[in-house]
């Protein structure tokens, strides 16, 4: 006959009932644990940790003990919710947590807040079960729910709203608060409603003028109400995206191209020091937007006078806008005649 096993721990008392409450659908089917072990694939002793009450165990533990017992669906169902109520008296932190209901949230960082009380609330589900468990899973990437958890942002639209909420256990019949909440938030964001119907059509450069004022005016306004770290990346790339989209491809080039320069040449400035380990770079290619090829090249040298040649056909231009660098690194440039410096080469080819 096999040892007696010890009593329940009841210094959590959640916990302890879960416990109590696994130990009963074993003595119930009168089984062994060696023999609950053959049937759910486990071993002897994790589902006796699991019936200790000195540990939570996984939510999936439970799930197979009661069904390796003989239960069904709603047994396991409320042995989940014992398993959840012991949950979150072992992680202690849903008590602390000052979050309104759906029916009263009034801004993004309400809303975020919200959501990470949904998910202690359902016992701090690891992220890939709540992509598993939302019934959408494409719209919920464990990236994603990973920030929405950390509070870093909130839902891309309604879909990955709807998601996690599942993923947490809310059923589709009680999201309906929680997408009024969110269409409140998104529909009354900075530069929503600037649009307005005018009587006639306007003129198409003044149209895109008027769209990238109302972008800026935007940005600025998201930089200064920042609320939530977020919120203010929830708003933040989705409107430089927009405002980029506003602007002729001409122009994107050569924001693309002055970046890459200034970037290269402070890289080739440190002269070996970047903390990204600069390396030589081989000749690379931008293809701009009327089919044109933008060459960047990087050298350095230590010659005061005139910079390194480009390689092959290409052409070097003048000195890159404010002379390449940090402005730290120019000022040693200044004081230092023979530092290192650098040009960022850039030209342009037919193809």
């Amino acid at each position: 006959m096999g040892r007696a096993e010890k009593p329940v721990d009841h210094s959590r008392p959640a916990c302890g009932r879960l416990a109590e409450h696994l130990r009963s659908w074993r003595n119930s089917a009168r089984m062994t644990y060696a023999t609950l072990a053959g049937l759910t694939g486990l071993s002897p002793a994790t589902l006796k940790r699991a019936a200790s009450g000195a540990v939570v165990p996984r939510r999936t533990t439970v799930e197979s003990y009661v069904e390796g017992c003989g239960g069904g669906p709603e047994a396991v169902q409320a042995a989940e919710e014992l398993w959840r109520r012991a949950r979150v008296e072992e992680r202690g932190r849903l008590s602390g947590l000052r979050h309104p209901r759906p029916e009263l949230i009034s801004d993004a960082a309400d809303l975020s807040r919200s959501l990470e009380a949904v998910w202690e609330q359902a016992g701090a589900l690891s992220l890939r079960e709540i992509r598993d468990r939302s019934g959408n899973p494409h719209a919920l990437p464990v990236s994603s729910a990973a920030r929405i958890v950390n509070r870093d942002t909130i839902p891309a639209d309604t879909q990955q709203l709807q998601a996690f909420l599942t993923g947490c256990g809310i059923t589709p019949e009680r999201h309906t608060p929680w997408l009024a909440a969110f269409t409140k938030i998104t529909s009354s964001a900075p530069g929503a409603n600037a649009a307005q119907v005018s009587p006639t059509p306007p003129d198409a450069a003044k149209a895109r003028q008027q769209a990238i004022i109302r972008r800026l005016h935007h940005l600025n306004t998201v930089d200064a109400e920042r609320r939530t770290q977020g919120l203010a990346d929830h708003y933040a790339s989705t409107a430089w995206r927009r405002f980029l989209d506003l602007l002729p491809a001409p122009t994107t080039d050569w924001i693309i191209a002055s970046g890459m320069q200034n970037y290269l040449a402070a890289e080739a400035t440190r002269n070996g020091t970047s903390a990204q380990g600069f390396k030589p770079w081989q000749p690379d290619f931008l293809l701009t937007h009327d089919g044109k090829h933008m060459v960047f090249e990087v050298k350095s040298t230590s010659n005061p006078g005139r910079g390194p040649q480009a390689g092959g056909a290409l052409k070097s231009p003048g000195k890159p806008p404010c002379d390449g660098g940090s402005p730290a690194a120019r000022r040693e440039a200044d004081h230092n005649p023979r530092s290192p410096r650098a040009l960022g080469m850039v030209s342009q080819q037919r193809r």
